[in-house]
């Protein structure tokens, strides 16, 4: 199996952005509306993400004939049209998630390996990523992976925001000037955020 073509997966998943951000989007608003939000460790709070954004997905992706819901292994793959894979998972600002490295997972990220379960598709991730303070979400990004290097990344809530990532090179991906999504904060803003954050205050 080759690399994962953009064009052909953004051609896949473009009727699906939709319920793709709102499902992360709520989950979300689901972690902040809990009493939880105060004291979980970061892993419960991404499991607990991660729990309501497949959820919701997999509720309204149901609806949809051309998309097939595969679950496997404690997890949930969606195959759309036949060729394009994906799972929701929580990454870093560079498109990396924080799996711990199973074979599946291995397999997954590899094209020139096979996924048990599931077909010769071209695969990729649907990530969220965190602000820096960990309080709010600052990007939902499609993800292709070529073993341990990112091939590609294109943001769900930045317009002319797809980017070539080189492999090892954490937060290299351009900041992108958009129209506020209510979740994207304005550049300037979120440097005054960070420096904050930085400095200990708030």
């Amino acid at each position: 199996m080759t690399l994962p073509d953009r064009a052909t997966v953004e051609t896949a998943l473009a009727p699906l952005e939709p319920v793709l951000t709102d499902a992360f989007l709520r989950a979300w608003k689901d972690w902040r509306g809990t009493p939880y939000a105060g004291h979980w460790q970061k892993r419960g709070r991404a499991n607990f993400v991660w729990e309501q954004a497949v959820h919701y997905a997999t509720v309204a992706i149901s609806q949809m004939s051309n998309v097939k819901v595969v679950p496997k292994n404690h997890s949930f793959h969606f195959l759309v049209d036949g060729k394009v894979a994906f799972r929701l998972k929580k990454a870093d600002s560079s498109g990396f998630t924080s799996n711990y490295p199973t074979q599946e997972a291995l397999c997954f990220h590899d094209p020139q390996l096979p996924l048990t379960g599931v077909s010769s598709a071209q695969r990729v991730e649907v990530t969220y990523v965190l602000d820096k303070t960990g309080t709010s979400i600052s990007d939902i990004a499609v993800v292709a992976r070529n073993g341990k290097s990112v091939e590609w990344t294109y943001s769900l809530l930045r317009q002319e925001s797809v980017v070539a990532l080189p492999s090892n090179q954490p937060d290299s991906a351009p900041a992108k000037n958009s129209a506020s999504t209510g979740l994207v904060r304005p550049k300037t803003q979120k440097k005054k955020q960070d420096e904050a954050a930085d400095t200990g205050k708030q």
